[in-house]
C-alpha cells in the first residue's frame, strides 16, 4: 500500500511539474515580452550576449525534455510494462527539473531581476509584476525533489538491473 502511495504523490507531483514546464512554452518559444525581459535583464546584469535570444529556447527544451521525461515517458512505460523505466526516466527528468528551477530561483534571488517579474504588458510597457513565477519555481522545485526523494531509490536499482 505504501508502494502505491510513494507512486501515487510521485506522478501527482510530476503532473504538477509537466504542467508548469508545458504551460511556459507557449511564452518562452512566441517571443512573449515576459521572457524577453527577464532574459534581457539576465544579459545585461552579467554581460553575456547569450542569455537572449538563446536563453529562452534552452531553457524552454529543457523543461520539455523534464517534462517527457517525468510524465509522458513513465507513463509509457508503465503502459508497455516497463515499470523499471518509468522510475529512472522520473527521477532523470526531476533532476533536470531541478538544475533548471535552482538556476530560476537563485536569478531571481542573487541578481536584478527580482522576485516580482512583470505579468501585463501594453505597448511594450509594464503594467503589472507579480511574484508568481517566483512562487512557481519555488513549488516546481520541491515537486521535482520529492519525485527524487520517492523514486530515487527505485531508478538507482534499476540502473544496478537485476
Amino acid at each position: 500500500m505504501i508502494d502505491k502511495i510513494r507512486l501515487a504523490a510521485a506522478y501527482a507531483a510530476g503532473a504538477f511539474t509537466a504542467a508548469i514546464f508545458l504551460d511556459s512554452l507557449r511564452f518562452k518559444f512566441t517571443g512573449h515580452p515576459t521572457p524577453e525581459h527577464i532574459f534581457t535583464t539576465l544579459a545585461d546584469w552579467s554581460g553575456i550576449g547569450l542569455f537572449y535570444p538563446a536563453g529562452p529556447w534552452i531553457i524552454g527544451l529543457a523543461e520539455l525534455a523534464s517534462a517527457l521525461l517525468i510524465l509522458i515517458l513513465p507513463l509509457a512505460a508503465r503502459f508497455m510494462g516497463l515499470g523499471r523505466l518509468s522510475a529512472l526516466s522520473q527521477s532523470a527528468g526531476a533532476l533536470i527539473g531541478l538544475g533548471v528551477m535552482t538556476g530560476a530561483i537563485g536569478f531571481h534571488l542573487f541578481t536584478p531581476l527580482g522576485i516580482e517579474t512583470p505579468v501585463e504588458w501594453e505597448n511594450g510597457e509594464i503594467l503589472a509584476s507579480s511574484p508568481a513565477l517566483f512562487i512557481a519555481a519555488c513549488v516546481t522545485w520541491g515537486c521535482c525533489a520529492l519525485i527524487l526523494v520517492l523514486r530515487g531509490r527505485d531508478a538507482l536499482a534499476a540502473v544496478k538491473g537485476p
